[in-house]
């Protein structure tokens, strides 16, 4: 981790995603509260979570478009700016307007894509490819950290003063971010290295249909999205019977179910840690795996521990432990992703991976509303963990006789970008 510290770019960048992680984490925790607060609805307030992902699933891939038209810094800068923006409206304290809260939720979300796929778009010219999965597993650290603090601070900012703080502290975070990506910009000399000067001589939907073209054609790019798929429904699935599960297999209560999800980011921070040390020595391919194999394994130790013990103390170790996998995965799969799709259609492929996922993650929500009060809940989580399994072989044996594509127009980065 220490040789991504010469590059003043990636860190500068790497900083500017730690602001806006905490900032996404304080509007993603405090505004379900401050729905159920208003209206003690559900159904409302999932309703705030269901617009998030129609409008990832939606325009997630024009989103990552973008990042192929135009400077990624420019970019990247400017989406933070307008993140600042954006919540603005939350400081009128929309008790009465609560279409407001999802305006703001939504936007948030396609804003949150671009700024993604723009970042992970530009880390192949900020380091050199031997790092790759060490500055992966940096960004993703920044997931776990942001959950750290933003979680904390949204729940603490909402039982204050309604959305007021919420919208302060948030807007403070994106305004801090966008300067310190501009500031990265001119580390990198407008351009990071390597990275190609943006083709603007055809239409915006030309380029985004020849990209996803180009994706579908790529082989490496569908087994890992097909594996990411795999996830991304297990995901759905343990984001509704998560609850669920606390309350009718472990017989606990809301504390139980907050602390369990809280702990869950110390796994992330220590795996991000690990992978950073020793990512250089796997893989993308075997991160992937491996990643995917452990969070399903873990996975079927929780929700089959009942049937020998319900101490707290083993789920909170347990949930501390399957935070770290997923961290080894992400890493993997993005380095995957980064080193066999051309520079210039990097922000596509990107945006294609957040919106199908979102979508699968979608199916899976839906999937597990519909079973969730007709089967036993450890019957789907276990199917949860098995899909997670899948999603592990797929990278593993999908993979496995695929040679990386070294695009010609990617050179090695050499030199530190400052």
């Amino acid at each position: 981790m220490v040789t991504l510290l010469r590059h003043r770019g990636f860190v500068l960048i790497w900083a500017a995603g730690l602001f806006s992680s905490v900032a996404s984490w304080l509007l993603l925790t405090g505004l379900p509260i401050y729905v159920f607060g208003v209206t003690g609805s559900a159904l409302t307030t999932s309703a705030v979570f269901l617009v998030e992902l129609l409008c990832g699933i939606t325009l997630g891939s024009f989103a990552g478009a973008l990042a192929d038209r135009v400077d990624r810094f420019r970019l990247m800068s400017g989406v933070a700016a307008l993140q600042a923006a954006v919540v603005i409206p939350l400081l009128g304290q929309p008790d009465h307007h609560l279409w407001v809260i999802s305006l703001v939720a939504g936007a948030q979300a396609v804003l949150t894509q671009t700024f993604d796929s723009a970042r992970n778009a530009a880390l192949p010219g900020l380091v050199e490819p031997a790092h790759l999965v060490r500055a992966n597993s940096a960004v993703a650290l920044n997931v776990s950290v942001g959950r750290l603090i933003g979680g904390s601070l949204g729940g603490f900012a909402i039982t204050r003063d309604g959305t007021r703080y919420l919208a302060v502290g948030s807007a403070v975070a994106f305004v801090i971010a966008a300067a310190l990506i501009a500031a990265g910009r001119r580390a990198a000399r407008h351009h990071a290295a390597g990275q190609a000067t943006p083709d603007r001589t055809s239409s915006f939907l030309t380029d985004w249909r020849s990209g996803l073209t180009a994706i579908r054609r790529n082989r490496v790019m569908r087994v890992t999205i097909l594996s990411m798929a795999l996830g991304g429904i297990a995901q759905g699935l343990f984001v509704v019977l998560f609850v669920v599960f606390v309350s009718r297999a472990l017989d606990a209560d809301g504390t139980l179910t907050g602390v369990l999800r809280g702990v869950q980011a110390i796994g992330g921070v220590a795996g991000g840690l690990i992978v950073g040390m020793l990512g250089a020595r796997l893989s993308p391919r075997l991160l992937m795996s491996l990643g995917a194999t452990t969070f399903a394994l873990i996975s079927l130790v929780i929700w089959n521990g009942p049937a020998v013990t319900r101490q707290p103390e083993w789920y909170i170790l347990l949930f501390i432990l399957v935070g770290a996998p997923g961290i080894a995965y992400a890493s993997g799969a993005f380095a995957q992703i980064q080193q066999s799709v051309p520079d210039t259609e990097l922000g596509r492929a990107f945006g294609a991976y957040f919106a199908i996922f979102n979508a699968a993650q979608g199916l899976g929500m839906a999937a597990a509303g519909l079973l969730g009060d007709v089967l036993s809940v450890v019957l789907v989580l276990n199917v949860q963990a098995v899909l997670y399994l899948a999603s592990g072989a797929v990278a593993y044996v999908g993979l496995r006789s695929v040679r990386l594509q070294r695009p010609a127009e990617r050179q090695p980065a050499t030199a530190d970008v400052g």
